[in-house]
């Protein structure tokens, strides 16, 4: 059982501006609970503080009866395993087979158990052809699907999963669904996940949405889904300005939009011919025979997990090599590094966070316009770009990019990207994580983008993201 008493949580600030607030609650033996709320609602705190890997400023926290931090499970492990939203943060050895060991020898199981159940893991989870892989080199779907078979091969008995299906595509979440289900659920444990997803409330036996530091709704899946307030739960439908195109995508093909006038023809910003792009570790290579984006196009990626939507878009802007062929961006051929055109290209990365060192969200957002800007204070530039992507200056200028929530420190870093003069723009899965209103907001500064006429490809999941700005796309 997981029980909170009282239970508040604000990183230090003043009571008033907690984060979570006096939060009662408990959670029975082998129960399946989804947890959504807004970005900033403490979806991944109450998580973390059921892992025990943050103490509550006030109240207490029990597992099992005993402090989340000590409380052992039935095989002398932890009771409580947990995934966070980006499986490479967890991630501490060189190999597939050996991340799978690292929790059981941290158990102190040894021997043929430890290797017998390694081996199951990797089995149950489909990791068989990858044992030998870097861990780090994995897509993103098989990262989450390792780190699901890491926490499975030591036996908690209550298993904590924070968006833990926001980097697969549509098919692959079913199927980490029905992983999950089967390995965890219908074992018996206690299985309790973060999602913004609609989709996955519907598959819950319980839900609970957070607002304002408090439990806002508990209850069942079908009376959630008409209880919970607008702007959280993710639009399934196609949004944005064009809507859906009809077709296209997920056939294999490019497609070009409808509307009269949308594709460009102005000068050419980004060209691929006879390309072969891979990494100097691992055996995956993207071959692409042509790829040509003008200026004011916007291209979308689409492909299941592992396709190498994010290997492309390195090979087009230059950070990683091609091996074979060659890359041109605005018209210059880029052989290495040493061209990157600094200042004309943005990227907002799958992970933005990994990358963030300032200790404040407005030194953050200021670091590009230091050196690109356009003349303007830097604070006065910070700000702007905060509220395009929909943050209040006054509240998140101050703060830590550290301690903000998932879908904050993506909008902090897409708002880090918005402040360069950059001619092309690429985006890596820029809606994960972000709730309803976020991602409109997210829409609309990308519309600012296109607007002004900036190139931009984007890889993603989300078609109805794809459909809404994609003037065409390609599919992996």
């Amino acid at each position: 059982m997981i029980r909170f008493d009282g239970v508040g949580f604000g990183f230090g600030r003043p009571a008033r501006a907690n984060i979570l607030n006096s939060i009662r609650l408990t959670i029975s033996d082998g129960e399946w609970v989804a947890v959504t709320g807004a970005n900033g609602t403490g979806k991944s705190v109450l998580c973390k503080l059921m892992a025990g890997l943050y103490r509550p400023d006030s109240g207490v926290v029990l597992v099992d009866g005993e402090d989340p931090r000590s409380a052992a499970g039935p095989d002398g492990g932890p009771s409580v395993g947990i995934a966070f939203q980006n499986p490479d943060s967890q991630f501490v050895t060189s190999t597939v087979r050996r991340e799978i060991l690292f929790g059981l020898e941290n158990i102190g199981i040894g021997g043929a158990e430890r290797e017998s159940r390694a081996l199951e893991a990797a089995e149950l989870f489909d990791l068989e052809p990858f044992l030998g892989r870097n861990p780090h080199m994995l897509s993103g779907g098989e990262k989450q699907r390792l780190l699901l078979a890491s926490i499975w091969a030591m036996r908690p008995r209550h298993v904590i999963l924070d968006e833990p299906f926001s980097f697969l595509d549509a098919a692959g979440r079913r199927r980490a669904l029905e992983m999950v289900r089967r390995s965890f659920h219908d074992e018996g444990r206690t299985v309790v996940w973060a999602t913004l997803d609609p989709g996955e409330l519907e598959l819950a036996d319980r839900v609970i949405c957070l607002d304002g530091g408090e439990i806002i709704f508990d209850g069942g899946s079908e009376e959630a889904l008409s209880s919970i307030p607008d702007g959280i739960l993710t639009e399934l439908r196609p949004t944005g300005s064009k809507g859906s195109k009809g077709g296209g995508i997920g056939d294999g093909t490019e497609f070009a939009p409808a509307e009269a006038g949308l594709t460009p023809s102005g000068p050419v910003v980004m060209k691929l011919d006879n390309a072969r792009i891979s990494y100097r570790e691992g055996d995956f290579g993207l071959d692409i025979e042509e790829l040509t984006l003008s200026k004011g196009e916007v291209l979308g990626l689409t492909g299941p997990s592992g396709s190498g939507k994010t290997t492309l878009l390195l090979g087009c802007s230059g950070l990683v090599t091609v091996e074979r062929g060659q890359l041109r961006l605005f018209g210059e051929r880029v052989a290495s590094k040493k061209d990157f055109p600094a200042g004309r290209i943005a990227f907002l990365f799958q992970s933005p966070e990994d990358g963030f060192f300032a200790p404040t969200v407005a030194e953050e957002v200021a670091l590009g316009h230091r050196r690109f800007g356009d003349g303007r204070p830097d604070d006065e530039a910070a700000r702007d770009a905060l509220a395009r992507v929909g943050l209040d200056p006054e509240r998140f200028m101050s703060r830590s990019p550290f301690h903000l929530s998932q879908g904050e420190k993506r909008l902090v870093a897409l708002a880090s990207q918005l402040v360069l003069p950059a001619e092309f723009v690429l985006l890596d899965e820029p809606a994960l994580f972000l709730d309803a209103r976020a991602r409109a907001r997210l829409i609309q500064a990308l519309e600012g983008l296109i607007s002004s006429g900036v190139t931009i490809a984007l890889a993603s999941h989300d078609t109805p993201l794809i459909e809404s700005l994609a003037t065409r796309t390609r599919m992996l």
